[in-house]
C-alpha cells in the first residue's frame, strides 16, 4: 500500500462520526436516514462523512430501491492493519526513496525542507 493511500484511509478514520458509522453499519447494511436517526445527526452530514468513507474504500454502498445501503469493507480495513503491521518498511517505493534522497544530497537543501509544500 502506498504512503498517499496509508494517509487517505487515517484521514478517513480521523473523525470520532465516521468510526461510529463504521460501527454501526459493521453487523447490517443500513440507508443514510437509518444511519442518521441512529447517530442523530443531519441526513447531509452523514452523506458527506459517507462520501469520504466511500473515497476511502472503507464502504461500499449497494442501490435497492430507491435508497442505497452501506457496508463496511472489511478487507479494505483488513489490507490497512497489514500495511500498518508492514509499515514504514513496505509504504514506500524503495527505488524511487533511494533516488529523492541521492537528488538532494549535496544540494543544499533536505529532504523535509523539500517536502514543506506537500504536507496536509
Amino acid at each position: 500500500m502506498k504512503i498517499e493511500e496509508l494517509a487517505l484511509l487515517h484521514k478517513a478514520l480521523s473523525v470520532p462520526v465516521r468510526l461510529k458509522i463504521l460501527k454501526l453499519i459493521a453487523d447490517r447494511p443500513l440507508c443514510v436516514n437509518a444511519i442518521t436517526r441512529f447517530l442523530r445527526i443531519s441526513q447531509p452530514a452523514v452523506s458527506q462523512h459517507l462520501a469520504v468513507l466511500r473515497r476511502a474504500g472503507m464502504v461500499t454502498g449497494e442501490k435497492k430501491g430507491y435508497m442505497v445501503h452501506y457496508t463496511f469493507n472489511r478487507r479494505r480495513f483488513e489490507d490497512l492493519k497489514e500495511a500498518m503491521g508492514n509499515f514504514p518498511g513496505e509504504a514506500f517505493d524503495e527505488t524511487a526513496l533511494r533516488n529523492r534522497v541521492k537528488s538532494h544530497t549535496g544540494g543544499g537543501a533536505d529532504m523535509a525542507e523539500s517536502e514543506k509544500g506537500h504536507v496536509e
